[in-house]
């Protein structure tokens, strides 16, 4: 059922990728990727409204299956995303909290050979604390001009399941671009934090520039 649905959302106008995540027959979200054209985030709200509109009427008269509109995400389609085999520009070293000699998030990111730890103090909320230390680590890499919109934590209502999902504003000299990033909480949730977070920025970033001096 949810292969038939998904063929369906690709053909609605714009679309160019979805995945529907059903649980035990049920459709628990649909993840939907299009080409956005709108440069400003009022236009680009009317768009997504517009484009979800679109799939809720092709489901019906294909699927005669009414959606729930709050299930649908659509985030800006990556041309890079057809990709695949290609290890990430940025990976994952570690996410932890560390209790001494302070309580914080320590984050540590590896790139071309590079390693980058970032630390944020503990202000009881995991979530953006890993953020910012995920932030300060791409700062040592090189990478700059990220700012947060925001990071919510999904429950799934028909599964023990929470996916991190997160926006984010990235500012260059050639302009500003929103990324979006998602990752399911499998293990701990600063790890899941730093994997929405390049999920929304490997595919984008230009490789550090920053020469170091031997």
């Amino acid at each position: 059922m949810s292969t038939a649905i998904a063929e369906t959302i690709r053909t609605v106008q714009h679309v160019r990728n979805c995945h529907v995540v059903e649980e035990q027959g049920d459709i628990t979200q649909i993840y939907v990727e299009a080409e956005l054209q709108a440069l400003d985030e009022e236009a680009r709200t009317r768009e997504i409204k517009s484009i979800v509109r679109s799939i809720l009427g092709a489901v019906a008269m294909q699927h005669n299956l009414q959606l729930d509109y709050r299930k649908i995400k659509v985030v800006q389609y990556k041309p890079n995303d057809e990709l695949t085999g290609m290890q990430p520009r940025i990976q994952i070293g570690a996410a932890y909290i560390r209790r001494v000699p302070r309580q914080e998030v320590v984050v540590e990111l590896h790139c071309l050979g590079q390693t980058g730890v970032g630390c944020h103090p503990s202000t009881g909320n995991t979530a953006h604390d890993t953020y910012y230390a995920c932030i300060n680590a791409l700062a040592e890499l090189g990478f700059t001009g990220f700012e947060l919109v925001y990071l919510q934590i999904l429950n799934n209502e028909f599964a023990n399941e929470k996916i991190v999902l997160l926006k984010v504003k990235y500012t260059t000299l050639i302009g500003q671009d929103t990324l979006m990033g998602v990752a399911e909480i499998k293990e701990d949730l600063p790890l899941a934090v730093v994997k929405a977070v390049l999920s929304a920025i490997n595919r984008r970033i230009g490789l550090p520039t920053r020469t170091e001096s031997n």
